[in-house]
């Protein structure tokens, strides 16, 4: 208990101390703050997912994920003030709220190849952009049967799932994912430094 109240206390102090001396960001903070941060993000989803499906079975999965997911990833970025941005993003975004930036993209894509290769993928990739601003980037893979009840081929998925989807994202375009596939990922990003006054 004491250790998990520690970490709890903790890591939001050292993202908001990063963010305010962010004259001078360095890789291994971004790395340890921002992998924080995304693993928070990650650990809170999946309890409530697992709340949900106790309580109501896919159908209160599907509405978790499209109803209160993003409010409760907009929660755990407000704990370390506006200057942080916590987001999902997908190549293939079921919301459109979670559609990737372009350079985002060019992250996503690499993180693809990388699993479509079979090769090593990272729990975490930082991007720097020359404004010294910072993107922490966790993987999200589809490794549970659960996921692919709503994620998986489209003609497989229960068409009540399938409808309600489609009555809150006409475009949406999540379907199709196998077991191992690259689903997006979490990305922390860290402005860029603040100039001295």
């Amino acid at each position: 208990m004491a250790k998990n109240y520690y970490i709890k206390v903790w890591f939001p102090v050292v993202v908001l101390t990063i963010l305010a001396n962010a004259g001078e960001y360095s890789l291994k903070d971004v790395k340890k703050a921002g992998g924080e941060v995304a693993k928070g993000v990650q650990k809170k989803l999946k309890k409530k997912l697992r709340e949900a499906k106790k309580s109501g079975g896919l159908e209160a999965m599907a509405k978790y994920c499209a109803e209160e997911s993003l409010k409760d990833i907009d929660a755990i970025r407000r704990k370390y003030g506006k200057e942080l941005s916590v987001k999902r993003v997908s190549l293939r975004p079921r919301n459109p709220k979670n559609a990737p930036k372009k350079d985002e993209e060019k992250i996503l894509e690499a993180l693809d190849y990388l699993v479509k290769a079979n090769a090593f993928l990272p729990k975490t990739i930082v991007q720097a952009h020359e404004d010294g601003s910072y993107k922490l980037y966790a993987p999200i893979t589809l490794n549970s049967r659960t996921c692919k009840k709503c994620h998986g081929d489209r003609a497989a998925v229960d068409p009540k799932i399938v409808k309600y989807f489609a009555s809150k994202y006409p475009d949406g375009k999540g379907y199709g994912y196998h077991t191992g596939d690259l689903r997006g990922a979490i990305v922390v990003a860290f402005p860029p430094p603040k100039e001295d006054e």
